[in-house]
């Protein structure tokens, strides 16, 4: 280990700003790290022609706070076994030629893609960035890199792509950049001109922005009508997906979009419901409710819903303050406090109840926000919950919680050995 320059001595541990020496500690950290300059990057993207020049500007903006050689060509080999590759590792660009590499397969993005919900546009797309992966640039970080090089270049090039259906299973993400440098395109290309098709479905001229799930349900129900209820319409169906603003209903003839204001508590997918739409968006009278029954109700919730708007909160966001965040159980919370992370991790039952909470913080605030919440500034943290929620309490469960599903991370990468993309570098080669 000590060959490689860029991790401490005797450890596999990569040298970083913060002088963070522990992995995990590393991980928890590059994670908030990375997030919230990719999302800063989404609002105000790294200017640039497209070059190596600016892609390496846009890992210097995601990994530069954190890693002192952001942004810098590596200058030792990278391997590392694939299972999609029975345990072979992809032909990395030796440090001698990745300028080469990575300017070769840049020269092929130099035109406007074309139309990339078309196959022959999305298989010439996808190899370009395939091989400009397999460059593989920098020691750590390029497949987060390469996404974000990939939303801007097809976003300036008037074909957004869907980054929530790109990023949604990472290591599918993974796989189909591997199996692509070995000639076999087809899933990264149909990932790519998936995202686009899920771009375009996802701006609907009536309702907005929906979200994905909303656009997969219509994807597997054929693209049906949706109507707009008027005031005062009844409606009993069964959900099919919730959106950032509507409820989408399906019954024996139609499939109904009904404002979440009309729900008292929010509707979840496949759920029987019989629903008054409210005139202006009035919320309905909340059903009286027994003392002890509440009691019961928020003792198993750590961040209760809500449908109101947050401080500084987009509108398309809204929806999202609607999902629940469940507390922990008896059992968990007791875990929490006398067992270490790894304890957790290797017992099944915890470990799918940490999953299981981890999931819908990141469904409610995303990985940012969920950075945010766990250790941002308090001030930030706090525009997140919804008033009267005590975030040093809800602190002193996620903060233990987070530990538990690196840990988990971990175990699962250790059995399956397989890095998540949050951790997705080769091993290390030889020096150049």
């Amino acid at each position: 280990m000590s060959a490689d320059p860029y991790v401490y001595e005797g450890t596999d541990v990569l040298r970083n700003t913060a002088d963070l020496r522990d992995p995990q500690a590393l991980a928890e950290r590059e994670m908030f790290v990375s997030l919230r300059a990719l999302k800063q990057l989404q609002k105000e993207p790294v200017l640039g022609a497209f070059d190596l020049a600016h892609y390496a500007a846009i890992h210097k903006r995601l990994f530069g706070e954190i890693y002192p050689w952001a942004g810098e060509t590596r200058t030792i080999d990278l391997w590392k076994p694939e299972i999609v590759l029975q345990g072979k590792s992809v032909a990395y660009s030796p440090p001698t030629a990745i300028e080469s590499q990575a300017q070769s397969a840049l020269d092929r993005l130099r035109q406007p893609p074309g139309d990339l919900k078309q196959d022959r546009p999305t298989v010439a797309y996808a190899q370009a960035f395939a091989a400009l992966w397999q460059a593989h640039p920098f020691r750590e970080g390029n497949t987060r890199t390469l996404l974000a090089f990939m939303e801007q270049h097809a976003r300036h090039h008037r074909q957004p792509l869907d980054q929530g259906l790109i990023n949604r299973v990472p290591s599918e993400t993974r796989d189909a950049l591997v199996l692509a440098t070995r000639g076999k395109i087809r899933p990264l290309a149909e990932m790519v001109q998936n995202a686009r098709h899920s771009e375009v479905m996802r701006a609907h001229p009536v309702l907005g922005r929906l979200s994905a799930d909303a656009v997969e349900a219509q994807r597997l129900m054929g693209a049906p009508r949706i109507v707009l209820p008027e005031p005062g319409t009844q409606v009993r169906g069964q959900v099919i997906a919730t959106s950032y603003h509507h409820a989408l209903i399906r019954d024996s003839r139609q499939v109904s979009a009904v404002p979440l204001s009309a729900f008292q508590t929010m509707p979840r997918n496949n759920d029987r419901v019989d629903v008054r739409v409210q005139p202006d968006g009035r919320r309905p009278e909340p059903e009286p409710q027994r003392e002890e029954e509440r009691a019961q109700i928020t003792g198993r919730v750590l961040i209760p819903a809500s449908l109101l708007m947050l401080n500084g909160q987009r509108p398309e966001e809204v929806g999202r303050n609607a999902i629940e965040i469940p507390g922990p159980s008896e059992a968990l919370s007791e875990a929490l406090k006398t067992r270490s992370p790894q304890e957790i991790a290797a017992d099944p039952r915890l470990a799918a109840e940490v999953r299981l909470i981890d999931r819908s913080l990141i469904d409610r605030f995303g990985h940012e926000g969920s950075g945010v919440l766990i250790g941002g500034q308090s001030s930030e943290a706090r525009k997140l919950l919804p008033q009267g929620q005590n975030l040093e309490e809800i602190r002193a469960v996620l903060k233990p919680l987070l530990k538990a599903v690196v840990a988990d991370d971990k175990l699962q990468t250790s059995l399956a050995q397989q890095q998540t993309l949050g951790r997705d570098e080769p091993s290390l080669g030889r020096s150049a």
